[in-house]
């Protein structure tokens, strides 16, 4: 008798071929590796490293800033994409070279003298050029292949499952790499998790050598020029809506986003582990528990709706950082903030995710990508985090001289620029949403509100366990 592992079933594969199903689940073991880089470059590992080479606020800021300033590119990696077809060999070559060039990143320090500062920080911001150059190649040939790949009626559900393992694995690798930073002397602490980071993000790119790739669309009459394929885009009105909607909305996140790591090692005083399990660890609980509600949601309602109820939600949330400092109160509002980010983030990533992909339509649909990939990271991400970096060496550290207190509380310069960050998403959500976002939507963002309260009290779910019993 042969013996047979059982199947493996992570998603609704009714009707799809079977190297649809395993190229989909190849994407999702990538992304458990992938994550774990991602949170490493990206989280309390950069923000430490940086801040121990001596960079100011505006350094750190701007050398967030040097992947969204960079993602220009995405619109030539598209034209080059839709020219030459070769959408496999794109993503693996440029996607190794991004995950690669971490490991001398992380070594810097032992190969450049301590006395040479300028020196360093020159190097790192070199490495971070040469990923960053990496990445637009990756990303277009990524979102391209997700939008041709993931059959349109299972994309709630498929991408919330993805959700979950990056989640659990975030999970994981974020409490092994705390451990690290909290053991370990400063250098050689992070020289191991950039490593680390560098052989996780590589498996996460060789997962898509057994991905197949389905063949790009042609438009009619043969290719078209690069300058046809973006006036095209320009002229989509509801597709540069939504970029501009979101490219906003990102704004507001990013003028305070790198800067909630700096305060909460220099102004709350915590440690590494705690930090994980406030900002990684206690997020990604909520967001096991219920992204696969999500997906359903979504699914069934439409993306506009869910987008505004948990965006209206959150806006609110960044008020609770205005009041923090060193005191215990201080670390059970971080706490909060994580789980209400944990709950409603992945509602309106998604719900973004799949406004993107449907109003991209196949021909040349790299180029849309494209466009909303590099607005969002220019005018979103990049001056965002610019931005705010400015404001606090600039403005809010003229305010922070005032020694202004309430409740108890002495503002510092981070503390003026997350109550900015907090009203900004309020107009976002408030005022540009419900005029940016073209879907027509099947409910109304109140009418989802109350439907999704009481899908989620206690008391019905458990009443809807005993009822399946």
């Amino acid at each position: 008798m042969r013996f047979r592992l059982p199947r493996l079933v992570l998603f609704d594969e009714y009707g799809l071929e079977a190297h649809t199903i395993r190229s989909l689940k190849l994407v999702i073991l990538a992304v458990a590796f992938g994550i774990v880089q991602f949170n490493i470059v990206s989280g309390i590992a950069m923000a430490g490293y940086l801040r121990a080479l001596g960079v100011s606020d505006f350094l750190f800021g701007l050398l967030f800033a040097i992947g969204p300033m960079l993602s220009p590119l995405q619109l030539f990696a598209s034209f080059v994409l839709e020219k030459t077809r070769k959408r496999k060999q794109m993503m693996l070559t440029a996607g190794l070279i991004q995950r690669i060039v971490w490991l001398p990143f992380g070594l810097v320090p032992f190969f450049v003298p301590l006395e040479n500062l300028t020196l360093r920080i020159w190097m790192v911001a070199l490495f971070m050029i040469i990923s960053a150059f990496g990445g637009p190649f990756m990303n277009v040939s990524f979102h391209s292949l997700m939008a041709d790949l993931v059959p349109e009626h299972i994309r709630g559900r498929y991408f919330a499952m993805r959700v979950r393992v990056f989640t659990v694995c975030g999970i994981i690798g974020g409490i092994f790499t705390a451990w690290i930073l909290d053991n370990f002397d400063p250098f050689y602490s992070y020289a191991i998790v950039f490593s680390m980071a560098t052989i996780l993000g590589s498996a996460d790119i060789l997962c898509f050598l057994g991905v197949k790739y389905p063949a790009l669309e042609k438009p009619e009459g043969g290719g078209e020029s690069f300058f046809k394929m973006l006036s095209t885009v320009l002229k989509n009105k509801p597709y540069m809506k939504f970029t501009l909607f979101i490219t906003m909305w990102i704004f507001s996140l990013s003028i305070a986003g790198p800067f909630f790591l700096v305060h909460m090692q220099e102004g709350v005083l915590l440690s590494n582990t705690t930090i994980t399990i406030a900002v990684q660890i206690l997020p990604n609980i909520f967001s096991v528990l219920f992204v696969s509600y999500w997906g359903r949601t979504l699914d069934t309602h439409g993306n506009k709706p869910v987008m505004q109820m948990a965006s209206g939600l959150l806006c609110f949330v960044p008020f609770l950082w205005v009041f923090t400092n060193s005191s215990a109160l201080s670390v059970a509002f971080i706490m909060m903030i994580g789980m209400a980010n944990g709950l409603l983030f992945p509602a309106f990533d998604l719900g973004a995710n799949n406004m993107m992909l449907g109003h991209a339509p196949k021909v040349n649909r790299s180029m849309y990508l494209a466009v909303y990939l590099t607005v969002t990271s220019i005018a979103g991400i990049g001056l965002g985090n610019a931005t705010g970096g400015w404001l606090l060496e600039n403005v809010f550290s003229t305010f922070e001289a005032r020694n202004l207190s309430l409740f108890n509380i002495t503002f510092t310069r981070f503390n003026y620029l997350f109550a900015l960050s907090a009203m900004l998403r309020v107009v976002m959500v408030y005022v540009a949403l419900p005029r940016m976002l073209s879907e027509q939507s099947k409910i109304s963002a109140w009418e989802l509100f109350h439907t999704v309260k009481r899908d989620i009290n206690p008391k019905n779910i458990i009443a809807r366990r005993c009822r399946l019993r």
